[in-house]
């Protein structure tokens, strides 16, 4: 791999079925980052060569490595949630990496960017190993008391955005106990990796600001489950910079509903994925029509910095 001092190195952990909700993140990210150049380092487990270069072409002139995961540690581990096991991939990050990279952006493939990531990747995380945002709905005091932690209000935060210090992770070594975890506690790691690093990092993650991880709670508030965020600490009426569409009802859903979810549609049309997507998701234009709409009046009420 080449130098990675002027790039801004963004990691994904993917199997082929996600490969075309990466392209939208690929394609939402360039066209938001006019002024950046990147590093896409996708973590996989045997993209076809066929589906790598039609991913290349949502961001050509950027850089592209595709790291096969071939450590049986992570092929063999199961999932209790509606996450792939491909999200386990960013364990390996700190490996898998450039030796010389000292920061990764990392992201899942079930979001849109609409902020510029510079801006992310210069988040100062004042000493902490990671950059993250609180997860809505996980009572981070009731799982700080289930791993004998100290409790602490939205202290739990989300994975699937992080702004990764590599250089404190590989010197500090606390993520060289992933799998004595997973084989011991795999009980109680009731999100997957996702706990696993909340333990592994307790206390040692930088709040970044919501808008930076804008879940689907924060504006379309589920009553079957519950908020553990005020009102006030929701980035309410603030345009989001990143959409992270949590949950299972995903924007290629034959049922998609969400207030942003035109966003997906739109950075979709930037990939060669438009046909096949739309296609499983038997969309419709008057499905399109109604979706643009809500889209645009949604952006409009949150448009205020």
């Amino acid at each position: 791999m080449a130098k990675t001092d002027d790039e801004i190195i963004v990691a994904f952990g993917i199997d082929a079925n996600y490969a075309p909700h990466m392209a939208v993140v690929v394609a939402s990210i360039v066209a938001n980052s006019p002024n950046a150049r990147f590093r896409f380092m996708i973590l996989n487990d045997g993209i076809p060569k066929a589906e790598q270069l039609k991913l290349e072409s949502v961001a050509q002139g950027h850089t592209f490595d595709w790291c096969c995961m071939d450590d049986l540690r992570i092929l063999s581990l199961k999932t209790k949630t509606h996450v792939s096991r491909a999200s386990y991939y960013r364990i390996a990050i700190p490996t898998v990496a450039p030796e010389n990279a000292e920061r990764v952006i990392y992201l899942d493939s079930d979001i849109v960017v609409i902020g510029d990531l510079v801006d992310l990747w210069k988040s100062d995380l004042e000493g902490k190993s990671i950059g993250a945002v609180f997860d809505i709905n996980v009572d981070s005091v009731d799982f700080a008391k289930r791993w004998d932690l100290a409790p602490s209000r939205l202290n739990y935060f989300n994975a699937g955005i992080l702004v990764l210090d590599l250089k404190k992770i590989r010197a500090e070594k606390k993520i060289n106990n992933a799998f004595d975890l997973l084989a011991s506690q795999w009980d109680k790691l009731v999100y997957d990796d996702q706990c696993l690093l909340n333990v592994l990092y307790w206390n040692d993650w930088k709040l970044l600001d919501p808008v930076w991880n804008f879940q689907r709670n924060m504006i379309l508030p589920n009553l079957e489950q519950t908020s553990f965020a005020t009102p006030e600490e929701i980035p309410s009426g603030r345009r989001p910079k990143i959409v992270h569409f949590t949950q299972t009802n995903k924007p290629w859903s034959v049922d998609a509903y969400h207030p942003f979810v035109w966003l997906y549609y739109k950075y979709l049309r930037r990939t060669p994925y438009w046909s096949q997507v739309n296609r499983s998701a038997r969309t419709t234009f008057m499905k399109h029509l109604r979706r643009f709409i809500k889209t645009q009046v949604s952006l409009r009420k949150y448009h205020r910095e």
